[in-house]
């Protein structure tokens, strides 16, 4: 899969489309301004995928390679499938974004000296935080969203997953 800036073009290859969002960082940006979320200045790349990553992933977030990080310069990337975030209200936006953003950990390790870019094991800890703060009804909504745009069944529905 190739990222793509601004315009955007389907890898032959795969059939799906790598878009950078300016949406997405901006997003971030208030969501870390509102949760006090810190990243130790850990770059991270925020990523559209259209059609979907798959039919049961709304969304993940990954450490980078050192291969990656050297020609990219990114310690993480998150991404988002792209026709659901489209089918998202603003509110299941922010908290499936700000249920990936948890995720990201960087470490600082004084032995080194420096920070090691980590991810949080998505348990449901992580969970809570959002869970205890807004409830659940914005997981049950990326579902029903997701069970919609690929006319999934029951069990498949319940098989679409953060964790």
């Amino acid at each position: 899969m190739k990222i793509m800036k601004a315009e955007t073009m389907p890898n032959p290859v795969s059939g799906k489309q790598i878009i950078e969002s300016g949406e997405l960082e901006k997003l971030s940006e208030t969501i870390c301004g509102d949760k006090n979320l810190d990243f130790a200045g850990a770059k991270i790349s925020y990523l559209l995928i259209y059609p979907n990553i798959s039919q049961k992933t709304p969304a993940k977030v990954k450490k980078t390679t050192k291969e990656l990080k050297h020609f990219t310069g990114y310690d993480y990337l998150i991404e988002i499938s792209g026709e659901l975030w489209d089918m998202l209200d603003s509110d299941t936006r922010y908290n499936l974004f700000w249920n990936q953003l948890i995720r990201v950990n960087p470490t600082f390790v004084a032995k080194k000296g420096e920070y090691v870019m980590k991810l949080k094991k998505p348990n449901y800890s992580n969970f809570y935080e959002i869970h205890d703060s807004v409830g659940m009804d914005w997981l049950k909504a990326v579902q029903a969203s997701m069970s919609s745009l690929y006319d999934l069944g029951i069990i498949e529905e319940d098989q679409i997953s953060l964790f």
